[in-house]
This record gives C-alpha cells, structure tokens and sequence, in this order.
C-alpha cells in the first residue's frame, strides 16, 4: 500500500506537469502570434482543373486556301469543357467577294471542335459603313454566317435599324433577320409608293 503522501507528491507532481505543460502551449502561441504565425503553403493545383493561359493568341480559318476568319484576342484560357474564353477577342471575317467584317466585344468562347464563336457583352460588327451593336452575337462556321439571336441595333450614313434575330451570310453578304425589324431612313430620295 501507499503512503498518503506519497499519493500526495505524485498528485501534486501530476498537477505540476500539467500546469508546466499548459504554460509552455501559451508561451509557445505568443511567440507564434507575434512573429506572424506559421506561414500558409500556397494552394496546391487541382491536378484534374488544368488551367491554360495563352497571351495574344491568334486563331485562322481557311476554306480552299483562303482565310475565311481570323480571331486575336487579348489573352485566353482553356476552360475544362474543351473551349477557349477569350478576353477582348476581334473576329474578321472575310466574304468571297473581299469586303472584311470586323466583330469586337468584352469576351467571347472559341468552341475548337465545330470551330465556332460566341461573342458577349458589348459586341461591335462593323461592315463597311454600317455598325451593328447587341449583348451576344454568334459566328456559326458549320451554316458560315454571323448571328444575333436576340435584339440588335444596326447604323450606316443614312439608315438606322434595330430588330432581333439577325443572321449575316458571309458568302453572299445576305443580312435576314427572323423576328422583325424598324428601320428609318433620312435619304428620302427613294422614297414614294410602289406602283
């Protein structure tokens, strides 16, 4: 059996190491605390999210040895779903007869597979006098023709239009828009009724 103080010394030894230890965790996190603590390790890359950066990168189509579209931007990435979003893209295309149509918006996403573009925000077509403006715009290369499937707006020297569903050919410089169109004209020579 064991002496009461005996029970006492390893209680009071107990209690000792205990508080001796709890005071050496407090020191140890104040000397932590003031010398900025352990520094984080940089977040390490998701091995299955590749991230692809390219600067200034420049895409061209050809058909039967002419460029038909050319596509720069300002810098892009490759998403996981196999597509490219672009910042601060300019699309020029090219039509059979040589006249160049210039797209310009905020970002757009180069689809590589069938080879198409879609443009948003602040979009910008300039075709010879004429400038079209809508939120989102399409470059279809399986039917080659430019796309606004929803409201646009269209300016030249004397003309003013805005409609919805719009759709350019580039071979043929054909403009039909499906959803109806306003157009107001201030050359007034043409005007009069058909006899």
């Amino acid at each position: 059996m064991q002496s009461a103080a005996w029970r006492r010394l390893k209680w009071n030894s107990l209690k000792w190491g205990s508080l001796a230890l709890s005071m050496g965790a407090v020191i140890a996190a104040i000397i932590l605390m003031q010398n900025g603590g352990p520094k984080q390790a940089a977040p390490a890359r998701n091995a299955a999210q590749p991230k692809t950066e390219v600067e200034s990168p420049v895409i061209v189509e050809r058909k039967n040895g002419k460029i038909t579209w050319q596509l720069r931007a300002g810098e892009a990435t490759q998403q996981l779903d196999g597509n490219m979003h672009l910042l601060r893209p300019t699309l020029v295309v090219f039509t059979d007869s040589g006249q160049t149509i210039t797209i310009d918006s905020d970002q757009a996403w180069f689809e590589p597979v069938r080879r198409d573009v879609r443009f948003k925000d602040h979009v910008v077509v300039h075709f010879n006098d004429w400038v079209m403006r809508s939120e989102l715009m399409l470059y279809v290369s399986a039917k080659d023709e430019i796309q606004a499937p929803g409201a646009f707006k269209l300016s030249g020297k004397n003309i003013k239009a805005h409609g919805s569903k719009m759709r350019f050919h580039r071979s043929t410089e054909e403009l039909d828009v499906d959803d109806g169109i306003w157009i107001e004209d201030t050359d007034p020579h043409w005007r009069g009724a058909l006899q």
